[in-house]
């Protein structure tokens, strides 16, 4: 029986390891699928707010040079939060105010880019297009990771007009 004395801490530091591996894993992944589902309400709710702004037009939008009073330029895009209201400010408030990020900095902020009757759209009516991208960056434990280096996350929401 003296033999046996110490196994449960050989066990113990033999699979705590793997197990800190699984959870982190788990925290992981479970960051990034939230990141994506933050990337596309972003672009959802930045289209969706430059589709209603357009009832307060005459008419609808049907070219690039028709959008100074809701966005200058086309396509237009932004970075960061910033103020303002535009599509593009929307979307990029909302997903640098929700994103989780475990290795911060300016080079991680969501990219936004918004497109004002984007190609083969504009024949059945105006629409704006708002794109959303991000880089996702793990917990920084390398080869050890569930998300190996950085990921692109990237949605992009297209509404009609209203």
């Amino acid at each position: 029986m003296s033999s046996e004395r110490g196994v449960a801490a050989v066990e113990f530091a033999l699979i705590f390891p793997l197990m800190l591996l699984l959870m982190f894993g788990i925290i992981e992944f479970g960051t990034m699928m939230y990141d994506q589902i933050m990337v596309t309400n972003a672009a959802r709710e930045g289209a969706r707010w430059g589709s209603v702004q357009s009832v307060s037009l005459a008419h609808p939008i049907t070219s690039c040079s028709e959008v100074s009073s809701i966005q200058g330029g086309c396509p237009a895009s932004c970075s960061g939060s910033g103020s303002g209201s535009d599509a593009c400010t929307v979307a990029s408030n909302y997903a640098a105010n929700t994103l989780i990020s475990y290795q911060g900095g300016s080079n991680n902020s969501p990219v936004v880019t918004v497109d004002f009757c984007p190609s083969n759209k504009c024949p059945n009516g105006a629409a704006i297009e708002v794109t959303v991208q991000y880089t996702f960056q793990g917990l920084g434990l390398g080869s050890l990771s569930a998300v190996q280096g950085s990921n692109n996350l990237s949605s992009t929401a297209v509404m009609y007009y209203e």
